[in-house]
């Protein structure tokens, strides 16, 4: 009975001191978790992105970057004012180097248009003014030509033998004022002119040949045909300015022959040396402005970025 109990004991010391079964054996990784969050050394979450911060990083295709960025332990990354590592330091210079990039890529577009916003603006003061001298003349003939056939065919009525004269003159100083006036009329639109060597920035929005660095680089290109994240309505950023042009009668609706010569117009390069009037480079300004105002908002969302990893 002695010899029982002390195998007994032997047995329950041995069960107790054993290590754990198979399948409740702590792996490498927990362990290492274990140690790491025990050393102060675990990663962090990464930054909360807004949505236009986020539709930015996958453009420029940083995303696999911030994502190692902050996979390393926070000793790496510097936190607490520590140095950083030589892998931290370079996919933290990387990131930078890719949203600076995309900066100085959105500068050089914006750049072009203003270009070619400030060659319409020459070419448009120019045919003002030919316009307003073309007008001040006609308005100077309508006067001499109304008024002094007015006064000589009312004179002409005092007399009986001068008075069939007198309205004969009257009608065709008439005549000559109406005429005037629709000349007048027609010089209000101010002739045509090409405009000269200047990009074309609206081409490849409406799918036309490119010139004069007027081609877009590929991250802005993917911003304008991505949809706007958290803003209400469909289409992409490209499809939406169209819609915005149609709506506004800065392009003709349909598909139609007209239309599409006024797109023609309208995306002209320094190739082709189209006739523009003062309508057609008002609505080409207008067009060019809003376009400039959409790509300028991609710089916003870098910002966003940037400010978001330095959080």
């Amino acid at each position: 009975m002695r010899l029982t109990h002390s195998l007994l004991s032997v047995v329950f010391i041995c069960l107790m001191t054993a290590p754990p079964a198979c399948g409740q054996s702590l792996t490498a990784d927990e362990t290492a978790r274990g140690a790491a969050v025990s050393a102060g050394t675990q990663p962090a979450q990464r930054p909360k992105l807004s949505p236009g911060a986020e539709e930015i990083a996958r453009a420029i295709g940083v995303v696999p970057l911030i994502e190692r960025f902050y996979d390393l332990p926070e000793r790496e990354r510097g936190v607490g004012g520590g140095a950083m590592s030589m892998e931290a330091l370079s996919l933290r210079q990387q990131i930078t180097e890719s949203v600076v990039s995309a900066g100085l890529e959105v500068d050089g577009l914006i750049t072009e248009i203003d270009s070619e916003i400030a060659q319409i603006s020459v070419v448009r003061a120019q045919l003002e003014d030919r316009r307003d001298r073309a007008l001040a003349i006609g308005n100077l003939a309508t006067i001499v030509a109304g008024g002094a056939t007015g006064v000589l065919g009312t004179a002409m009525q005092f007399s009986d033998g001068t008075s069939k004269a007198g309205n004969v003159i009257g009608v065709a100083g008439g005549a000559v004022s109406t005429v005037l006036s629709f000349i007048g009329l027609r010089q209000q639109r101010g002739g045509k002119l090409p405009l000269g060597v200047a990009p074309n920035m609206l081409a490849k929005l409406f799918d036309r040949p490119t010139e004069f660095h007027s081609d877009y680089p590929k991250e802005v290109w993917t911003y304008l045909n991505s949809a706007p994240p958290a803003e209400p309505g469909d289409g992409t950023r490209r499809e939406r300015l169209i819609k915005q042009w149609t709506d506004t009668g800065r392009l003709e609706t349909g598909d139609t022959r007209k239309a599409q010569h006024k797109i023609e117009l309208l995306t002209s390069g320094a190739s082709d040396q189209r006739q523009l009037t003062i309508d057609l480079l008002n609505d080409r300004a207008a067009m060019l402005a809003d376009l400039r105002a959409c790509v300028a908002l991609m710089k916003r969302d870098l910002s966003k970025l940037m400010l978001a990893l330095r959080s």
